[in-house]
């Protein structure tokens, strides 16, 4: 006995044939009585079938899900004088096969492909939730927003399916990116919280180059107080290289004497530069003479005797004397006053006589290669008593590297010309690590969440210390945790400034090294349960390995051709319609794909509490210029 309610819903659904099939491309022949936009059922209106939308493919048992990528019409040719009174209009579907239906859920792919003729049918309600479901029931999920062409439809996200996955987040400013990062966090935090397992093995580290999740003062205006989440959960790291009052980050004293660090500090070249430093901080050399202050005031004064003694032409006249200061600057606060006594002497009376080719001391009038020479210079060395005890660990790197630098230089082991700019670099960078960094065995991802924030800190160092920072975790995590018991997410905001692949402000082989350190955690981090989250204005900036590389892509409006190409070359789960809406996304909206929805989804992102969303508002220049601005404007 058929069912007299499913022949009326087949019906009133049934939306016309298909016509062809072209491997997954289909065109659907509509029936002339469906053209309107609109249908009635059961004394409802249900949305005719339209770009964008969804159709059900009825082979046998087997119902297949297309989307309708765009649509033609034609009128008929009468033939004859006879007309039929018709609607005389023929339409035809573009339809683009993306998945099927099997016990009431959908899944992504194609099984088999329609014959000709077989029926097509407008999604019914639960069918049409199928489809848009993104986490499957009993699935842990949290609240995204509602779907944009349906804002009765809830879309929440699985929790396995972003937080286990490399996620990128694209779009020009105010278009929303931002609130959609902290959205996603928000929600997170806010559901496991209070979950001990959650908090003693997931670490979130977030890359804050604007300042844009760090808590302001609840008297700063209107800005939030408790960004993502309160500080329960959540600590804070504001660094500033413009005085000493930001924080500074805690990091293990191996980490700070690796050798790695000091190259991507120094942007040390690979050739000449990264082995020196290799052979410096590999050496257990200066570490033993740093621990018997006598020997190492000898070896410092014969260094400058030989410095004296040393006739090549290519050397500096200055070099005893630069060689003292770098010390004095590298013992800082704990430099002792003969020290400084000492350099002025040397400065006052050591000078080059040109004619012999040798130094000389005029008031004992005495030559470098005097036989006396040493027995008179070297006592002044030794007269000074240096202590290293309290010199900060990364000023004793600094001490050890400048020690070896002109060791080589008088020795002849080095040429100035290759490592010098190590050491002119090293003298700008020094001071800025130092307020940036500090040695200690704190953990510094105490809390589930964990800003670091850029906003003050300079060109330099803003690409230096995200690398530093992720390649520290990242290595630390390989290292101590194997099994990838524990949750480790980098979340990178304004990603362009540190994964871009073209900048004028570093070398070639820097930028390689920079990239190559992102694309092994984008690659195999998810091996050690590490994964990357990345937000950017730019994804053309990106590199391309590391945006193809992504699971999960929440696109909002993006103008330029080059970021919309970028993103649709590595963006394989995309269609026509999607890349098309990407320019005209409203604020707020966004396109998600990606291996957490089976098909391309256009959500608008709910709200975020006041107190949690990003400082990234967009101001209103009509409020600051004039405040009464809710009073009519003069005539």
């Amino acid at each position: 006995m058929i069912d007299e309610d499913v022949l009326q819903d087949d019906s009133v659904f049934r939306v016309g044939r298909v016509a062809s099939v072209d491997g997954r491309r289909v065109k659907v022949s509509v029936d002339k009585l469906k053209n309107g936009s609109h249908l009635l059922y059961k004394g409802g209106v249900v949305r005719n079938v339209g770009v964008g939308g969804y159709v059900k493919i009825v082979k046998g048992f087997a119902e297949m899900i297309g989307k309708v990528d765009g649509e033609f019409v034609r009128e008929d040719t009468p033939t004859g004088d006879y007309q039929r009174a018709v609607d005389p209009i023929s339409r035809t579907l573009h339809v683009s096969l993306v998945g099927f239906l099997e016990g009431g859920r959908f899944q992504r792919g194609i099984r088999e492909l329609p014959l000709l003729y077989n029926e097509c049918f407008i999604l019914d309600a639960s069918e049409f939730q199928a489809v848009h479901q993104l986490a499957p029931p009993g699935v842990a999920s949290i609240d995204l927003g509602t779907l944009a062409t349906e804002p009765t439809q809830r879309v929440a996200v699985g929790i396995d399916a972003i937080f286990a996955s490399h996620v990128g987040i694209f779009g020009n400013t105010g278009s929303g990116k931002s609130y959609t990062l902290a959205k996603l966090y928000h929600e997170l935090l806010r559901e496991f919280g209070d979950q001990p397992e959650f908090l003693a093995r997931s670490q979130f580290v977030l890359i804050d180059f604007n300042g844009e999740y760090v808590d302001r003062p609840a008297d700063s205006g209107e800005f939030a107080t408790a960004v993502i989440a309160d500080q329960s959960l959540k600590k804070c790291y504001s660094l500033s290289t413009k005085n000493d009052e930001g924080d500074s980050l805690p990091l293990p004293r191996s980490a700070v004497q690796d050798p790695t660090f000091w190259k991507v500090l120094l942007d040390a070249t690979e050739k000449t530069q990264a082995p020196f430093l290799t052979r410096v901080l590999s050496s257990d050399y200066w570490d033993t003479l740093l621990d018997t202050p006598d020997q190492l005031t000898e070896v410092i004064a014969d260094l400058v005797v030989r410095a004296t003694k040393n006739t090549d032409p290519a050397m500096d006249r200055q070099t005893c004397v630069n060689f003292l200061e770098e010390i004095e600057i590298c013992l800082g606060d704990a430099a002792p006053l003969a020290l400084a006594a000492l350099i002025e002497d040397l400065r006052m009376n050591l000078q080059f006589h040109s004619n012999a080719g040798t130094y000389f001391w005029p008031a004992k009038n005495m030559y470098a290669n005097d036989p006396g020479w040493e027995g008179f210079l070297k006592p002044k060395v030794m007269a000074v008593e240096l202590d290293v005890g309290d010199v900060t660990d990364i000023d004793l790197v600094r001490f050890k590297i400048v020690l070896q630098y002109y060791r080589d230089v008088i020795s002849g082991f080095a040429n100035r010309e290759h490592v010098g700019p190590l050491i002119k670099r090293m003298q700008a960078r020094v001071p800025s690590i130092k307020r940036l960094v500090r040695v200690a065995d704190e953990d510094i991802a105490e809390c589930p969440l964990t800003v670091v924030s850029l906003r003050d800190v300079n060109l330099d160092m803003r690409k230096v210390i995200p690398m530093l920072l992720c390649k520290h975790l990242y290595e630390n995590k390989k290292d101590t945790d194997p099994s990838g018991d524990r949750h480790l997410n980098l979340i990178i905001d304004e990603a362009h400034n540190i994964l871009s692949t073209q900048s004028s402000r570093e070398s070639e082989a820097w930028r390689d090294y920079r990239l190559e350190t992102f694309e092994e955690i984008v690659k195999e981090g998810r091996k050690f349960n590490v994964f990357l989250t990345i937000a950017s204005q730019r994804p053309h900036d990106i590199a391309e390995t590391i945006i193809s590389q992504l699971h999960n892509y929440f696109l909002h409006r993006l103008v330029n051709n080059l970021d919309i190409h970028a993103v649709e070359k590595s963006v394989a789960y995309l269609d026509a319609v999607s890349f098309e809406s990407l320019p005209i996304l409203a604020t707020g909206t966004c396109v998600l794909a990606g291996v957490s929805t089976q098909v391309p989804v256009v959500v608008n992102v709910g709200e975020v509490p006041v107190s949690a969303a990003p400082n990234s508002r967009t101001m209103s220049v009509v409020k600051a210029w004039r405040p009464e601005a809710s009073a009519p404007l003069p005539l």
